[in-house]
């Protein structure tokens, strides 16, 4: 599972005022709910044989999800789902720096690989995740890292897959900018405390001096409306288009919480599409998961519904700006990081009889598909 525990202080952990000002959500009591206000929608009966990579191809799109190699080892059932539906996987934790070079210069693939020769087996792409993080990193790497540091492991790792005919792109830098102003000692950019402009322009002229032939993303999360944090992202795509680096696409998390309290910055959020199209940098989505937030509705089905929504009205907003990757962050509840004791919500973890109603992605914990995954197969058409 990945190391999300950070994450969860950012987002589940802290107050509701603390996840507005980190642009999860953008309320606004005066604006209707675009994400939750419903129930009229209907994704009973869509293309319930057809694969979501189906779907999605036949419009010129991906659809994936994030693949644990440990489960996809023991539970055929949830192979047999990955390879039905995905067409593109992103390895929760196998191409960390942790897992791949845990002792300097020891470089170890036996987990990785076997994901990669799955998505050969089935026809699936992988995207590699990830080269560049403040956490998931040995205790003997520092943050940031050096440049011998940075150059060792991505000559080891990207080298390691560089003729590999599934992996097509790699999560250069991941989560680069700060959580808010206070969190930074760059004003422009907004990056963490330690990190130097400099330093990731340099990170990508390495990557593409090891293996140009893939697509390089910069991989971010709190970006999906008009916020101190999406600002500063877009002022360090800009910088990286500028000093000639090979940057090709953007990655937008998307761990979403939505509620009847507040509405979605659709604004904003449109906003941050248009600029990184304008950049010539490809938006995907990348890490997607909806999680429906206080005040909970009275029922699982109403529940779903809401999710439902939600999943459709976003991924509208993404493919009307031309978005055509979309990864969810795992494809089962059964799976799913948001449902992990040490990584869940505490308003969920502290109420056991809320616990049931986390249920952010496409199928069931019994892998049977609900309303969400028929309201992406519709977004998808």
């Amino acid at each position: 599972m990945p190391d999300r525990r950070k994450f969860l202080k950012r987002a589940g952990y802290t107050t509701l005022s603390a996840l507005l000002t980190m642009g999860f959500l953008q309320k606004d009591k005066q604006k209707e709910d675009h994400s939750t206000n419903t129930l009229a929608a209907n994704y009973t009966s869509t293309n319930g044989n057809s694969p979501l990579r189906q779907l999605a191809a036949a419009k010129g799109k991906r659809y994936g999800a994030a693949i644990d190699g440990e489960f996809l080892q023991i539970e055929k059932d949830y192979a047999n789902l990955l390879a039905r539906e995905c067409s593109i996987v992103t390895p929760n934790g196998e191409l960390k720096w942790n897992a791949t070079e845990p002792q300097p210069g020891k470089f170890t693939f036996e987990s990785a690989d076997a994901i990669a020769n799955f998505c050969q087996k089935h026809n699936m792409e992988l995207h590699g995740h990830t080269l560049f993080w403040y956490t998931g990193n040995p205790p003997w790497v520092p943050y940031p890292p050096t440049l011998q540091m940075i150059e060792r492991h991505l000559t080891g790792v990207m080298g390691h897959y560089r003729n590999s005919p599934v992996l097509k792109s790699w999560d250069v830098a991941n989560e680069i900018i700060a959580d808010n102003e206070n969190e930074t000692d760059n004003a422009t950019y907004g990056l963490r405390k330690g990190v130097k402009p400099e330093l990731i322009r340099d990170l990508f002229k390495i990557a593409a001096s090891v293996d140009s032939s893939k697509k390089f993303c910069i991989n971010e999360f709190g970006i999906e409306g008009a916020t101190w944090k999406s600002d500063r992202f877009l002022k360090m795509v800009e910088y990286l288009k500028n000093s000639g680096v090979k940057i090709d696409e953007a990655g937008i998390q998307s761990h979403l919480w939505f509620s009847t309290a507040y509405a979605f910055d659709e604004k904003g959020f449109n906003s941050v599409l248009k600029r990184l199209n304008d950049l010539g940098v490809k938006p995907r989505i990348s890490e997607l998961d909806i999680i429906i937030d206080t005040p909970l509705p009275d029922s699982i089905k109403k529940l779903d519904q809401m999710v439902a929504d939600s999943y459709k009205r976003y991924l509208d907003l993404c493919f009307a700006a031309d978005v055509d990757t979309v990864i969810t962050w795992g494809i089962t509840d059964r799976h799913t990081w948001i449902r992990h004791p040490d990584w869940m919500p505490a308003k969920f973890k502290n109420n056991p009889s809320m616990q049931p109603f986390l249920r952010p992605l496409p199928l069931d914990t019994n892998l049977q598909p609900k309303l969400a995954r028929n309201a992406i197969a519709q977004a998808f058409q």
